[in-house]
């Protein structure tokens, strides 16, 4: 059981494919969209993750520059750099993979030209030599140079984010053919589903929207670039809607799952309560996972402020889509490599990435080094980063490639 405490935000999207019915069993796999009702799946066998990913490598993130010091954030990878960004008002962080060295901050906060004050998505783009920043509120795209973190351009777009004042446009970038491809919120009179661009502005190619959402809805996109060549997009809500996974990819928006996870509410209404379900969507090459975790708000009195209230979120069985067969059902992750634990992973780039705060790795990393099925390098720098670690340090980022 998991404790935390929740602030919560509303970012609205878009449900812009039709849906088929939630009849909550396994469909013969035609390539088309598949949808289930998650409590009427049936339960498969547990997966291990050393079937998925490899060795993993442990980065303790500079702590010397007090610049450096991140809390939380999305996480961004490429072969050379870690990126950490924040819908906060925050600065996009960059650090070399190889030593977790702090290199620069990305940009400037503020409303200026190439200025931000929060990050939808952002993309390291190590072959073109720069960082691409999807703005919130603004909606504009930003590349900035990698080596000093100021402003390239200001990319054109083809469309802009009419009635989608708080969620970016989800991308990516294929510098060597120097094009962009997009997929914002395609409100009634706004852009298209999804659409590729070149660096000027000039459309490509693009999708057209088959439907709209209220503008108030509780939802928001996810993208994780694990599939190469291709920009997936997972509609998530926060208000119990029904979410579909899908993949652009060679011209085409190809779906994939919808979900039911509960009640659905009202489009403008955001409850959270004991027994609902929270969920974080992933698409890789072979699968499709969907997290899940069941929420018990508990409310706790203290003498001096009033009530606070936490939320504890128990793992459930995730939703497990084999993308090569079409089967579909309920399946626990079993982290075999770190803890033999349950696990809610996140894949992002083409890997397990787990961030743990320096007081979570002080208590983890001696379970890991029980626990775990590591080598014996694997082993040594854990062992290394617990022996220089204190509780004020930052951050430490594990990385694990897909197989």
């Amino acid at each position: 059981m998991k404790h935390l405490t929740i602030s919560f935000f509303s970012i609205a999207v878009s449900a812009a494919l039709p849906l088929l019915s939630s009849c909550g069993q396994q469909q013969a796999w035609d390539g088309g969209l598949i949808s289930v009702q998650y409590d009427r799946l049936p339960q498969g066998e547990d997966i291990l993750l050393s079937d998925w990913v490899g060795e993993p490598e442990f980065i303790a993130l500079d702590s010397s520059d007090p610049e450096a010091l991140i809390d939380g954030g999305e996480i961004t990878v490429s072969d050379r750099y870690i990126g950490i960004y924040s819908p906060r008002e925050t600065l996009f962080k960059l650090f070399d993979r190889a030593t977790g060295k702090f290199l620069r901050n990305i940009g400037n906060i503020g409303r200026g030209p190439g200025e931000y004050t929060g990050i939808s998505f952002a993309q390291i783009d190590e072959t073109g030599g720069k960082i691409w920043i999807s703005t919130l509120y603004t909606n504009n795209i930003y590349s900035y140079d990698i080596s000093t973190g100021r402003l390239c351009e200001d990319l054109p777009l083809a469309y802009d984010g009419n009635g989608n004042p708080n969620q970016g446009y989800n991308f990516v970038v294929d510098s060597k053919a120097r094009t962009v491809t997009i997929a914002g919120v395609p409100y009634d009179g706004s852009c298209p589903a999804a659409w590729c661009q070149d660096m000027q502005g000039n459309i490509i190619w693009e999708i057209p929207k088959t439907g709209s959402a209220p503008v108030n809805a509780m939802l928001r996109l996810h993208t994780s670039l694990n599939v190469d060549g291709a920009l997936d997009i997972c509609q998530v809500s926060m208000n119990t809607q029904q979410d579909t996974l899908f993949i652009i990819q060679d011209r085409e928006l190809s779906p994939l799952l919808t979900m039911k996870l509960g009640e659905t509410t009202e489009p403008n209404a955001l409850t959270i309560g004991d027994g609902d379900y929270m969920h974080d969507p992933y698409i890789l090459p072979d699968y499709a996972v969907v997290n899940i975790n069941k929420t018990k708000m508990v409310q706790s009195r203290n003498t001096g402020s009033g009530v606070s209230i936490s939320m504890e979120m128990d793992i459930q069985p995730s939703i497990i889509l084999d993308r090569r067969t079409g089967e579909v059902s309920r399946r626990t992750i079993i982290n075999d490599i770190l803890t033999n634990d349950s696990t809610s992973p996140t894949f992002k780039n083409g890997y397990l990435v787990t961030n743990h705060s320096a007081e979570n790795f002080m208590e983890a990393g001696p379970g890991f080094l029980e626990n775990g099925n590591l080598s014996s390098s694997a082993r040594k720098r854990i062992s290394d980063i617990l022996e220089n670690i204190s509780e004020d340090d930052n951050n430490v980022i594990i990385l694990a490639p897909l197989k």
